[in-house]
């Protein structure tokens, strides 16, 4: 398999967020700020953020701002070691407003396939040229600048597909057995009540 060298900015457009004002945030609304908090950097993928009351969002916003189901989304700040060059992508259309502490990836049509590119930005390769390039501060950044600076090696956009549904293909399987091994502790709990009643 051929590997051409890119820069991710050759063959990806990374947008920063819209700067939301604090007097706007509500604990409901219609809308939902996304945040660092939204990145469950461990299993790199979405999660709803429940350690904030306030992420609701009743001003205005531009339209473009309004995240589309299947968005893929990074972290520019790192609130959490690690946290640089996660992904995650939006479960929702309609529901999700882009903050400035949060970059949408754009993939360029016939170059990057988008599930071969959600993987991609959190590979350790650009995870390594992310974490060495932030600006060293107490709590880190990035800038799309900085994650269209970063180098890869891809294949061929047919491989790419091939390679992108496979990575999904095996995701979607771990979400199952998760979402299994959560309930089994309901499951039994039911089917021990059940015994009860039968037994009573």
């Amino acid at each position: 398999m051929s590997l051409t060298r890119y820069k991710l900015g050759e063959i990806l457009d990374v947008t920063r967020g819209a700067s939301l004002s604090g007097e706007f945030y509500a604990t409901e609304g219609e809308y939902i700020r996304l945040t660092c908090g939204n990145f469950d950097y461990q299993n790199n993928c979405f999660k709803e953020n429940k350690s904030k009351d306030n992420l609701y969002y009743i001003g205005e916003f531009k339209p473009e701002f309004l995240m589309e189901k299947g968005d893929i989304i990074t972290p520019l700040t790192e609130q959490a070691i690690g946290l640089l060059g996660s992904t995650a992508m939006i479960p929702e259309s309609g529901k999700y407003i882009q903050s400035q502490d949060v970059a949408k990836i754009v993939c360029k049509e016939g170059l990057l396939d988008k599930d071969f590119a959600f993987y991609l930005i959190s590979s350790a390769l650009v995870k390594q040229q992310l974490s060495a390039a932030a600006q060293q501060t107490k709590i880190r950044h990035t800038s799309p600048d900085k994650i269209k600076d970063c180098t890869v090696w891809i294949p061929d956009l047919v491989e790419q597909k091939r390679i992108g549904k496979l990575l999904r293909s095996l995701d979607r399987k771990i979400e199952l057995n998760c979402a299994i091994n959560q309930n089994l502790p309901t499951l039994d709990r039911s089917s021990k009540a059940g015994e009860v009643h039968l037994a009573a």
